[in-house]
């Protein structure tokens, strides 16, 4: 299974706040399946040597930051359609909608499913009552205009603000399938002057680890569109009682990325939270590499001390290098 088809699999499954664990727990089953049968025997994770990271790696921790601290702009800022949300506003909060909505109720019909989304069953079955009640239409056209100005006037407000802290939603730690990329060295590793760690993550398919998950990224040409998530945010800010649309949001809003950094094969250890999105601090998550690799262009005192360190762990040492005879621009490594 490909990451274009991992993602058309979890954007199918759609969780309702309140849904059993039972059903959850089928429901996120095929998710488990396509990441049990995508996940590599090694993911890597580049370093920079400052005392934090060398620090994480003696002690077998890997911290988890929120989107908002990441190089991408648009790392795990959701979308949403301003212009199309009025649209419809203008249509539904009207005289006309009304009137159809009346005429569709008379003939025994409901409001479909996807207006069940937010807000609970009880909710719709009043406001279909009094619809179906209404007489005269034309003396409810300032309290529309009202209503349907007032409304805007939150999602306006509101959505920018929750698309910015839906960064801080979750926390994540990155990894890489790949140990070789100039880029990444370059990007993420002090421009070869720090050091990669190699983690086997298969046993923890057997024995999840607490709270978090890892996924593959979704690089796509589209962003992930929130706006029912962010619907539900705002009513829950507002003290109005609705409904989650998908737990799986955040998670899914988490992993979504522009192809343009498709080059760095990512996954993703996330941890949904509850996080204080007001003031933000990483997630601590122990697991131990297998595996330590030294850049090209390390300084002798940062490697001598990742050594001592690896020794004591006994794990795997290697050394990233230019291979002069190769006419590949690719970095290798061999063993020390």
């Amino acid at each position: 299974m490909n990451r274009i088809e991992f993602g058309n699999r979890l954007s199918s499954v759609v969780i309702r706040d309140g849904t059993p664990v039972a059903e959850i727990n089928r429901l996120v089953l095929p998710i488990r399946e396509a990441i049990e049968e995508m996940l590599p025997q090694s993911l890597f994770r580049y370093r920079a040597c400052t005392d934090k990271h060398i620090d994480a790696f003696e002690n077998d921790r890997v911290f988890a930051v929120p989107a908002d601290l990441f190089n991408d702009p648009y790392d795990t800022l959701v979308k949403y359609d301003y212009e199309g949300i009025k649209e419809y506003v203008e249509a539904m909060v009207s005289i006309d909608g009304l009137q159809q909505m009346k005429e569709y109720f008379a003939q025994g019909n409901g409001f479909p499913p996807v207006f069940k989304q937010v807000f609970p069953i009880e909710f719709w079955d009043e406001l279909k009552a009094r619809i179906l009640q209404i007489s005269d239409f034309k003396g409810l056209e300032d309290r529309l205009e009202e209503c349907k100005r007032q409304l805007l006037s939150l999602v306006a407000a509101y959505f920018p603000i929750l698309s910015f802290f839906g960064k801080r939603f979750s926390t994540i730690a990155c990894f890489s399938e790949d140990v070789q990329s100039i880029l990444m060295w370059s990007h993420y590793a002090d421009s070869h002057k720090g050091f990669a760690l190699e983690y086997d993550f298969r046993p923890t398919l057997m024995r999840p680890l607490p709270r978090v998950g890892l996924f593959p990224v979704i690089y796509s040409e589209e962003r992930f569109d929130a706006s029912a998530f962010l619907a539900w945010g705002m009513f829950t800010i507002l003290g109005i009682k609705s409904i989650n649309p998908d737990i799986l949001a955040s998670i899914k809003a988490a992993l979504y990325k522009s192809k343009s950094w498709e080059y760095e094969k990512e996954w993703r250890m996330i941890d949904p939270g509850p996080h204080d999105i007001m003031n933000p601090t990483p997630s601590v998550i122990e697991y131990p590499p297998t595996a330590i690799y030294y850049g090209k262009s390390i300084e002798e005192g940062n490697r001598n001390r990742l050594h001592s360190i690896a020794v004591s762990k006994g794990i795997k040492e290697y050394k990233m290098i230019i291979d002069p005879s190769s006419p590949l621009y690719e970095m290798r490594f061999r063993q020390v």
